[in-house]
């Protein structure tokens, strides 16, 4: 009996995966590539005028005062969320990796969160977090009075507002990716470290912190990334508003694209999102995992 040679067999497991790489291709690559041709052009919609420009698009958007206002309220709640969400997750992890009446309970109540759609939760939020009838101003006014209501999306407290539904609803991404980590560390390695005398500090810092580090990596570069795409949270709660005080970096592309209909300085703001976040992710992976093999 013949025996069939290797690169005939890739070659027939290929066939069958042509299709798909055929269909990815047409749902991300020719979009993308859309996008690469607008960001050089004037494309506007309203009124429609197709214009090649060559780079003007990203001179514009360097000089246009609004983009550094969205970057610097992008890179700002960015640095809040993931340092909130990275030690709260962390901490919770912790918690969660012990055995006790009604761990298991416990663990699928955390991770309820991040079941949730973004922008559900923020309309419920939206609702509780209303003047008049929402439900947290009228808890603060039964205990305290009137006088304690806040207007927690006005702008003062908006932003503060959005940052504290985006950590509600992500932390659970960050517990379950590290307690998975928490599950692989081997039991003996932290039991010999307790004959030898580490305290819980000395175990967390100098052995699962090191072990889990790639988890770790992993929750940080996703976090990141979603947190400087951050858009339904903050259109459903206060749309950009009051007076771009929560004018994000994607909200501001939404505005562009859909409200002003500028087709190709969108594409070129989507481009330099791309960039940042990439850019942070080779940051983080080279920071990280420096020196090691």
């Amino acid at each position: 009996m013949l025996k069939k040679h290797p690169l005939s067999e890739h070659r027939y497991g290929m066939r069958y995966i042509y299709p798909a790489l055929l269909m990815m291709a047409l749902v991300l690559l020719l979009p993308l590539g859309f996008s690469v041709v607008a960001s050089f052009m004037k494309w506007n919609l309203v009124p429609r005028r197709v214009k090649w420009i060559g780079l003007e698009n990203y001179v514009r958007i360097f000089q246009d005062a609004s983009f550094w206002h969205s970057v610097w309220l992008t890179l700002k709640f960015t640095v809040y969320s993931v340092v909130l969400e990275m030690l709260l997750g962390f901490l919770i992890a912790m918690f969660l990796n012990t055995e006790f009446k009604g761990c298991k309970f416990v663990r699928v109540v955390v991770l309820l969160p991040m079941m949730l759609s973004p922008t559900v939760v923020a309309l419920v939020f939206k609702l509780m977090l209303n003047y008049d009838r929402g439900i947290i101003n009228q808890i603060l006014a039964s205990c305290f009075g009137a006088a304690a209501k806040q207007v927690w999306l006005g702008k003062d407290l908006a932003f503060f507002s959005v940052l504290a539904v985006d950590v509600w609803i992500n932390t659970s991404f960050v517990v379950l990716n590290v307690l998975a980590g928490l599950q692989s560390v081997s039991v003996d390695i932290l039991e010999a470290s307790v004959i030898d005398g580490a305290n819980p500090w000395q175990r967390t810092t100098r052995i699962t912190i090191p072990l889990i580090k790639p988890v770790l990596l992993v929750a940080l570069i996703f976090r990141t990334t979603f947190a400087l795409r951050n858009f339904p949270i903050a259109y459903v709660l206060t749309g950009g508003g009051p007076a771009n005080y929560t004018q994000f970096y994607a909200l501001e592309l939404y505005k562009e694209a859909f409200s002003k209909y500028n087709v190709g300085y969108a594409s070129a703001l989507s481009w330099i999102l791309i960039a940042i976040t990439f850019g942070l992710s080779v940051a983080y992976t080279r920071l990280t995992m420096k020196g090691e093999k």
